[in-house]
C-alpha cells in the first residue's frame, strides 16, 4: 500500500477531509453502538501526547483513514479488547482535576492488500465510544522532493 504521492501539507489537508466526512458511524461488531470521529482521533494521528509524530508516520496513518469507515463497518471485523485504569481530566466547578477512570480499548484488525490494519476505539467509563487511531505494518513513503511553488 503506497501514500498519496503528495506532499505533507497536501496529505494532512485530504486527510482532515477525509476525516470530517465520517463524522459519526455506527459499528455493527460493537452491537451497533456509535463511533465519533472527533479531535481527539485527528490529533492523534498528528501527535503521541504532545510530542508530533514523525511526518513519515502520519502520511502512514493518513492514508489509511480512506479505509477506516469500511474497517469499523464490517460486521465480522476482528477484534481484540482491554481494559485499564487510567488517569483523566474532569472540570470540577472550574478547576481541573485528574480522576482514575475505567478506559476501554477495542482494536480491529483487517488485512488490505498486503497491509495488516489496526484501527483502535477507545471509552472512558461508559462515555461515547472514539476513533483513537490507525496503524499499518506495510504502508510505504513516497519520498520525493515536492515542489509547493507549481
Amino acid at each position: 500500500m503506497k501514500t498519496w504521492g503528495i506532499g505533507y501539507e497536501k496529505s494532512k489537508e485530504k486527510a482532515r477531509q477525509i476525516y470530517r466526512k465520517i463524522g459519526i458511524i455506527s459499528s455493527p461488531a460493537l452491537g451497533g453502538s456509535d463511533v465519533v470521529f472527533g479531535a481527539i482521533g485527528f490529533n492523534h494521528l498528528v501527535r503521541k501526547g504532545r510530542i508530533p509524530r514523525p511526518r513519515n508516520e502520519q502520511k502512514k496513518r493518513f492514508v489509511l483513514l480512506e479505509y477506516v469507515e469500511a474497517i469499523i463497518k464490517n460486521p465480522v471485523a476482528k477484534i481484540k479488547y482491554r481494559q485499564e485504569i487510567g488517569k483523566v481530566k474532569i472540570n470540577r466547578y472550574g478547576k481541573i482535576l485528574l480522576k482514575d477512570s475505567i478506559i476501554h480499548f477495542w482494536t480491529f484488525f483487517e488485512k488490505i492488500e498486503d497491509c495488516e490494519v489496526k484501527v483502535v476505539i477507545s471509552q472512558v467509563e461508559s462515555g461515547k465510544k472514539h476513533f483513537l487511531s490507525i496503524m499499518g505494518n506495510n504502508v510505504q513513503i513516497d519520498n520525493k522532493n515536492y515542489n509547493h511553488n507549481k
